[in-house]
């Protein structure tokens, strides 16, 4: 019995102190990434906005359920299982260039924005994904920023669609920007 004790309140220690750097460390992160791909943009376009065959060639996606806003935008909710169904909505579109997404849901432990430039380059694609992320949970601003990365989850989509078209990753850090 003492021994669970000791357990517990070691468990509550490590999560306080954990709970009070996440507290200290900036709520919003700007990061940007760049990748050179081996295709037209118009083809790197056509892949990033058919959100239905995500799940082909992103490993984590169980499916993903495409719909629209009220405002004809469209819309998708990514499931990676059954508790975990993350709603995504376009903010902005200028194909085959230009295309802003963001998260639409406001009770997540995060808000992110991803802004896809796409440029062509001697027949391939530059495509330079940034994001914005507002992290409201201090337990998640301490696990993205010591456990995880700020560029983790763009780094595992841009190698993901690399390889979706064949070729081998190869991901360029641009920046990262911590803002309170």
């Amino acid at each position: 019995m003492q021994t669970i004790l000791i357990v517990v309140l070691i468990a509550s220690g490590l999560l306080g102190v954990t709970l009070m750097v996440g507290s200290r460390l900036p709520k919003t992160h700007v990061a940007a990434s760049r990748i050179r791909l081996k295709a037209k943009p118009e083809e790197v376009w056509y892949i990033l906005t058919d959100f239905r065959s995500y799940p082909s060639w992103r490993m984590g996606l169980k499916r993903v359920e495409v719909g629209s806003t009220p405002d004809n935008r469209p819309m998708w909710t990514e499931i990676c299982a059954e508790a975990s169904k993350i709603p995504f909505q376009v903010v902005e579109s200028e194909p085959p260039v230009w295309l802003v997404t963001q998260m639409a849901n406001e009770s997540l432990p995060l808000r992110g924005r991803w802004s896809y430039r796409l440029e062509e380059d001697n027949g391939e694609t530059i495509l330079t994904v940034t994001e914005i992320d507002r992290i409201h949970s201090p337990l998640f601003r301490f696990c993205i920023r010591y456990l995880l990365s700020y560029y983790s989850a763009m780094d595992v989509f841009l190698a993901e669609l690399a390889l979706k078209l064949g070729q081998p990753p190869a991901i360029e850090h641009l920046h990262l920007k911590s803002e309170p």
